[in-house]
């Protein structure tokens, strides 16, 4: 295991390292928002990650709302790949997992849909 010294966000080294800044403040973050056409997302301010998880859970479409957690999901898994095995991510990168795995869970819906 590693242990972290630095509070300061890994990716962008600008502010103290948060759920708030992993998932809407850092930089990255924020691109790969845009990238995935959620940018919407980033309208709100929130001040705890509750409230702003149920404000993007009341405004978006299902389909927005499985983007985002599959978004969520992604980028704390690259963040930990960054923080523990060095594995560096860009949003792009980031973005692309997000899309791709998205057109993987629709592929397995259609297939049960065929199947049924």
């Amino acid at each position: 295991k590693r242990t972290v010294a630095d509070a300061r966000c890994p990716r962008c080294n600008l502010e103290e390292e948060d759920c708030n800044h992993n998932f809407r403040g850092c930089p990255t973050t924020k691109e790969v928002w845009k990238l995935t056409q959620l940018s919407w997302i980033l309208n709100n301010t929130q001040d705890t990650l509750w409230n702003w998880l149920t404000w993007v859970f009341c405004r978006g479409s299902n389909e927005q709302c499985r983007l985002f957690c599959c978004g969520l999901w992604i980028i704390w898994t690259s963040r930990n790949k960054f923080v523990y095995e060095n594995k560096q991510s860009t949003s792009r990168d980031i973005s692309i997992k997000i899309l791709d795995f998205i057109s993987e869970l629709r592929g397995i819906e259609e297939k049960k849909l065929i199947l049924a």
